[in-house]
């Protein structure tokens, strides 16, 4: 899967995938840092630090760690993906989507790419963690192939305010 790649979402916009570069890290900053209460919800009860989002910077190294980001036509980013090595053959699958970008299959698109990217890197399990009240991203990884494979109750900082994560398992 070759990187950078230009997609179309729904509403016609097209969007650049690509590795992170060193001089985005105010970008990413921004946005995470404005994700809506809404966004949020299904993540954690509280917003991201600026602290956080340099760390989880930080932690891309290419080996273990594996980022793709999804730039606008202004330059912004406005979701990334990563992919977390688990074991040599598995990897955890996250996307987020910033609010403004959400509902425009944006991250369908983008975990559908990095679905690709896994396989291209010898993964051949992929595993996603989501809260059970959040129907879209459950949507969407069901419709590229991923099962529950487990159900349980977490802390609340966690997996969100309320509600149960998922376990979401594809084999690839």
């Amino acid at each position: 899967m070759n990187f950078p790649k230009k997609v179309k979402i729904a509403n016609g916009e097209e969007i650049t995938l690509r590795f992170p570069k060193k001089d985005d890290l105010e970008k990413l900053i921004r946005m995470y840092t404005t994700l809506s209460e809404n966004s949020l919800r299904f993540l954690r009860p509280y917003e991201f630090s600026k602290e956080e989002v340099k760390k989880m910077f930080e932690r891309v190294d290419f080996e273990n760690v594996y980022s793709v980001v999804a730039e606008n036509e202004k330059g912004e980013i406005v979701a990334e993906s990563r992919l977390i090595k688990v074991s040599e053959n598995s990897a955890e699958l996250a996307v987020i989507v910033h609010d403004s970008y959400q509902n425009k299959k944006l991250g369908q698109t983008l975990a559908r790419e990095m679905i690709e990217f896994a396989k291209s890197r010898g993964f051949k399990r992929l595993i996603a963690f989501i809260n059970e009240r959040n129907r879209a991203a459950l949507h969407i990884f069901e419709k590229l192939g991923f099962k529950v494979e487990a159900r349980s109750y977490l802390e609340p900082s966690i997996m969100g305010k309320s509600g149960a994560a998922l376990k979401l398992v594809l084999q690839i």
